[in-house]
């Protein structure tokens, strides 16, 4: 089965109900998800994420407001964009305006997005592992890690090397800088220590 058949599956169980015309959403959806120069910003991507939360939606008071973020944080990706999350956030108010959803799940799923842009530390416990979820990936097998590299490079292929290489270098010292990359002990127990080795072993690659 593939992994947009699986979403599919899930989305039919997880959000339909919520929607008046779940199908032309998930259309919609699948198809930016897809575009052609997308390589890590994919469906698999929502597919990992999901499968984190699975694992961990016991540390979440709301799992289906966490559950709504991740399908649709990176609906919306440009490279050469800047506002991605607010446009993915507008994307997800926009579609499900009419739901079943409260409004106070409205605007936290509209919150939880932009908070995937990684702008401050969490501000409470759902936000905490939505954000370790996006940033999984850091914390990868050394093999998937460098794949997610070489995937981001093709998506910045617009970008001179030079000007890819310092752009990138900032982006993971940005990470490594902080005083933890993960916000919950249970993922950061689990993550850390590789996510840092990759890192470290990216930017190091970045500068030689």
């Amino acid at each position: 089965m593939t992994t947009e058949s699986t979403l599919q599956q899930r989305w039919h169980t997880n959000v339909a109900p919520l929607l008046g015309e779940p199908d032309a959403t998930w259309q919609q959806l699948a198809t930016l998800y897809s575009e052609p120069h997308r390589h890590y910003h994919t469906l698999d991507h929502v597919a990992a994420c999901l499968t984190w939360l699975d694992r961990y939606r016991h540390l979440a008071d709301d799992p289906l407001t966490i559950e709504l973020a991740l399908w649709a944080h990176d609906v919306t990706y440009d490279p050469r964009a800047s506002d991605n999350e607010v446009r993915s956030a507008d994307w997800f108010a926009e579609h499900f305006e009419d739901s079943t959803l409260t409004k106070k799940q409205k605007d936290r799923v509209h919150a939880l997005i932009l908070a995937t842009i990684h702008p401050h530390p969490p501000t409470d416990r759902g936000m905490a592992l939505l954000q370790d979820i996006d940033l999984s990936i850091l914390g990868a097998e050394a093999e998937l890690y460098d794949c997610y590299e070489g995937w981001i490079r093709q998506e910045y292929a617009f970008v001179p090397e030079e000007a890819f290489r310092k752009g990138r270098g900032a982006v993971l010292k940005s990470f490594l800088d902080q005083g933890v990359i993960y916000h919950t002990v249970e993922l950061r127990e689990k993550l850390e220590l590789a996510a840092r080795d990759n890192l470290n072993r990216a930017l190091k690659k970045l500068r030689s």
